[in-house]
């Protein structure tokens, strides 16, 4: 069975990837959505009664979810033709303002998910799989005020870009999505951005053209995919500049 895999499924980016998928590559015969609210998932499901979609709760911050995953998978063998991970977690302040359990919940989420996701799902693809990670423009220079969420996207950033290059043999491509800007729930606008953040004034992205140009960025067999002129031009200074120049310009 054809399936695709998308995590972080119930919101933003996640739900854009969904509805992309299902209703772009009819190739696929069921589509798995994964995320913490289930209520969420079962919206979507509800949006395209004539396809065949599953809904997962777990939360891929917690360890108990991969055994769970892992006996779904070896009970279903599936063909995995797709896989999105997107579950992720971002706050925002001073490493020294925030509590430490949120802290260590997003690099449960941002990091741990990402890497048991890919293991657990490689035994079931073969050539012509792709798997896209979301990663973020956040990766390429570190960001004051997002200290902890800028170090995991650049974790997603070096692991995708090594699975790209170890799975290459394999026929199975793996693309690092780094978007800025999304009016997405992670980014908390309304309460985690203020007025005057230098972030809150740079573009936002249509999420889904995001989703739609990431995954044909990843079909066409990309290692990274940066969407919107301007961030390109952010991804390209990132490489010239010193970081010590740019550090006080990516501030959260």
């Amino acid at each position: 069975m054809k399936i695709a895999i998308i995590t972080g499924a119930s919101s933003g980016l996640g739900t854009e990837f969904a509805n992309e998928i299902i209703e772009n590559h009819l190739e696929l015969e069921e589509i798995w959505l994964i995320a913490r609210r289930k209520e969420r998932l079962e919206e979507i499901i509800q949006k395209y009664p004539k396809k065949r979609i599953r809904s997962i709760s777990m939360d891929l911050g917690k360890e108990e979810s991969y055994s769970e995953l892992e006996k779904i998978l070896n009970e279903t063998k599936p063909d995995i033709r797709i896989l999105v991970s997107n579950a992720g977690v971002l706050t925002r302040g001073s490493l020294v303002d925030k509590d430490l359990k949120s802290q260590l919940n997003m690099t449960n989420l941002n990091i741990n998910g990402y890497l048991a996701i890919a293991k657990l799902c490689l035994p079931y693809m073969k050539k012509g799989s792709m798997i896209v990670e979301t990663c973020s423009v956040s990766a390429f220079v570190p960001n004051p005020n997002m200290a902890v969420y800028s170090g995991t996207k650049a974790f997603v950033l070096y692991f995708s870009r090594a699975m790209h290059e170890e799975l290459k043999p394999r026929g199975i491509n793996v693309c690092a999505i780094c978007p800025g800007n999304m009016a997405s729930e992670i980014s908390s606008l309304s309460e985690q951005l203020g007025n005057g953040s230098i972030i809150n004034k740079l573009p936002f992205l249509d999420m889904r053209k995001v989703a739609r140009y990431s995954l044909k960025a990843a079909q066409s067999g990309k290692s990274v995919y940066t969407p919107g002129l301007f961030y390109k031009l952010y991804r390209v200074v990132s490489k010239i500049l010193p970081h010590d120049l740019m550090i006080p310009l990516a501030k959260g």
